[in-house]
């Protein structure tokens, strides 16, 4: 109980947690196999967390199911009580889960519900490849489905929070988007066609105004120059037109220091991941150039297996510290609100070094 306990304070992922219940349940009750089962809203049913005694799992990790009538599965979801099944044998039907229940040689199961806020999540159970599981084997249950309760609050709680923090950023990049639009499809072409009309009045005016006009001109130019560079720093046209390596590779030929760039993606991103990799990319090229004293910045994208693995590396001064610096906060809060992690290496003297993955993969 302790173990577990402990996972859930440090917040252990979801599976290590719901294993982890499975095997000190299954232990703990002398049992065959033990399950961790979450329900779902179309009346199936989720193995999130098994484990067996030296045998072979036939409900894999992971599975869904159809809520069998007749299964522990089945009448916890019915009754919301705890359930137990002392002769399988008996039980009739032979759908997918039964089936496979049999060919484990499953004579006995338990089960007691989860609840949580109210509702219920799923069920634990025990079971057993010989006698009926003992009396009072659901009380002693209970403890385990409390501290699973605390658990999968915990997570909910995490996930609503990633989910926020997600969405947030999803409304500043939409945000972003337009206003990008808005200078480089009105305002900068109205500067354009300002500068070229003035242009043509500086070359018909006398010469004792052309200097003015001239000047007046070159001001503007470097104007619209400005504004250019606001709206790529907001989020570049050519992002959401050809994707993420061209924007990367415009983004590199800009940086007023080498950078090496290496990309190899696989699949298509997603706009919320594009719009991550790209910040963070102009992000740490922005600040090598001002605080890092580096000579070249190397950078290094791979996406395969739904995962996103982004290396940033200089041979600058070091000292980078995420705590004092907007930046580097702005990337972390990025990075994890999409359920990614950041990894930062930074000594004095010895450049920076930041390490990036970020699953694409839907998670619950």
């Amino acid at each position: 109980m302790r173990r577990l306990a402990t996972l859930v304070a440090r917040g252990a992922p979801p599976g290590e947690i719901f294993g982890a219940v499975a095997c000190e349940l299954g232990q703990i009750m002398g049992a065959r196999h033990a399950a961790v089962i979450r329900y779902e809203q179309d009346a199936t049913a989720t193995s999130v967390g098994i484990w067996n005694a030296g045998h072979v799992a036939t409900l894999p990790l992971g599975s869904r199911f159809p809520l069998e009538v007749g299964t522990v599965r089945e009448l916890v979801a019915r009754t919301k009580a705890p359930v137990r099944v002392d002769d399988f044998e008996a039980v009739v039907g032979g759908g997918e889960v039964i089936s496979a229940l049999r060919s484990m040689g499953v004579k006995a199961e338990v089960g007691c519900p989860v609840k949580v806020g109210g509702r219920l999540w799923g069920v634990v159970l025990v079971a057993s490849t010989s006698d009926p599981l003992p009396e009072g084997t659901e009380e002693r249950m209970l403890n385990f489905t409390e501290l699973l309760v605390v658990a999968i609050e915990s997570v909910e709680s995490r996930a609503e929070l990633r989910a926020s923090r997600a969405r947030a950023i999803d409304a500043a990049d939409a945000t972003r988007r337009l206003i990008e639009r808005d200078l480089h499809d009105r305002m900068q072409q109205r500067l354009v066609s300002l500068l070229l009309e003035m242009r043509s009045v500086e070359a018909a005016a006398p010469p004792q105004l052309r200097a003015r006009l001239s000047h007046m001109a070159q001001a503007l130019d470097e104007a619209i120059a400005d504004l250019s560079e606001i709206a790529r720093g907001l989020l570049p046209v050519l992002l959401s037109r050809r994707g993420i390596e061209p924007a990367l590779r415009t983004l590199a030929g800009r940086s007023p220091i080498p950078v090496e760039l290496n990309m190899c993606v696989a699949q298509d991103l997603a706009e919320r991941f594009e719009a991550t990799v790209y910040h963070v990319v102009l992000e740490i090229l922005t600040n090598a150039a001002e605080h890092a004293d580096a000579s070249v910045v190397h950078v290094d994208l791979v996406v395969e297996d739904a995962i996103i693995r982004l290396a940033i590396r200089d041979d600058g001064k070091g000292g980078a510290d995420p705590e004092r610096g907007s930046g580097l906060l702005s990337i972390k809060d990025r990075v994890e609100a999409l359920g990614g992690t950041l990894k930062i290496t930074s000594p004095a003297g010895g450049g920076t070094s930041l390490l990036i993955e970020i699953p694409m993969a839907d998670d619950r």
